[in-house]
């Protein structure tokens, strides 16, 4: 005899499912729109930021056509934002988020251009985009204003750290101190970003920022210690060879303990945030600086490196295989059927 379900089973599909079309898949013409507008905008503005100044005298004709372009799109921000009904991080409009965070940074230019030369100028228009993108973020939680908040930061970061420690001044640890501060931007800000919804993207930011300014340092003292052999005296016990100057090897030291420091951070991010762009910042960084620092420090066998960099690789990822591989044998290990005992004692 069988025995039938007590519950009805459900009746057959009669055809294909309807596609499905959400607002997401609708307004996708209209968020290519606003980043072409929003693109076209910002042009005005950079041209302005840049002609409005060209002569001793500000040019009026250009300073207000920048000021037109800000005014519009912090308008359209505001408008949009008046209008929306739904108000939640999910569906606010991208004519909320890219029009309103390149706005605020349009508003700092445009004060910049305004101040000109004044100590406080960097002070000033950071801190406006960075007020600008904070209110806009605590708005809407969108991604944008998060990023043009660490520019402004990074602008008034940049002008404390010159009028403290006196970059333009030069000297022997121009370049650590430029890493050094680097490195503390990016772990003050990384921690204070864990704490908002938009952690990842905040951390991959300011790595990013940190990744390239410690590529170009290592660059620019690779131009430089080339520039001072090139003019330097040859080496007496070498006659065919000029002599090696020495004079940034403690800069590259530091920079590569730094940038070793960061790509342990990057790490803990990623364990605590499986975002890939941690994992990225990790490799990227060790493939701009390591190399730039062996060309600065002229090194004689690179070979060696070479060993120690590949050697720690390729031990790293064949434990994570062997740990793999054990895995994936423990889970292909059959299971008795249920019901069945597994042992004597429990036979009836």
């Amino acid at each position: 005899m069988t025995q039938t379900s007590a519950y009805p089973s459900a009746p057959p599909p009669t055809g294909p499912p309807a596609a499905t079309t959400g607002p997401r898949s609708a307004s996708r013409p209209d968020k290519v729109a606003v980043a072409c507008g929003v693109a076209l905008l910002a042009t005005g503005v950079v041209l302005s930021t840049f002609y409005s100044r060209a002569r001793d005298d500000l040019d009026w004709s250009n300073y207000l056509m920048g000021l037109l372009s800000t005014v519009g799109l912090l308008g359209v921000a505001a408008g949009a934002w008046v209008l929306t009904r739904d108000r939640s991080a999910a569906h606010t409009p991208d004519l909320v988020a890219w029009p309103g965070a390149f706005g605020s940074v349009a508003a700092g230019l445009m004060i910049a251009v305004a101040l000109d030369n004044s100590s406080a100028t960097g002070y000033v228009a950071g801190l406006v985009v960075v007020a600008l993108s904070a209110g806009g973020y605590l708005l809407t939680r969108r991604d944008p204003f998060a990023v043009t908040a660490i520019a402004g930061l990074f602008v008034v970061y940049a002008n404390l750290c010159d009028d403290v420690l006196d970059f333009g001044g030069g000297g022997n640890n121009a370049a650590t101190s430029l890493s050094a501060a680097l490195l503390v931007f990016t772990v003050l800000v990384t921690a204070a970003g864990w704490l908002l919804p938009s952690r990842a993207l905040i951390g991959v930011v300011v790595g990013v920022v940190s990744v390239v300014g410690n590529a170009v340092l290592l660059a620019g003292l690779g131009v430089a210690a080339s520039l001072e052999a090139a003019f330097s005296g040859f080496d007496p016990s070498a006659p065919t060879q000029r002599m090696r100057v020495d004079t940034y090897d403690n800069d590259v030291w530091f920079i590569l303990v730094f940038a070793l420091l960061q790509i342990v951070g990057w790490a803990l991010c990623a364990y605590l945030h499986d975002h890939v762009g941690f994992r990225l910042l990790i490799v990227a960084m060790a493939v701009s600086v390591v190399p730039t620092a062996t060309v600065v420090l002229a090194i004689q066998h690179p070979t060696w490196w070479e060993v120690v960099v590949g050697g720690f690789g390729g031990l790293i990822l064949l434990a994570v295989g062997f740990r793999a591989l054990g895995r994936s044998r423990g889970a292909q290990q059959p299971e008795p059927p249920a019901g069945l005992p597994t042992s004597g004692t429990d036979r009836p």
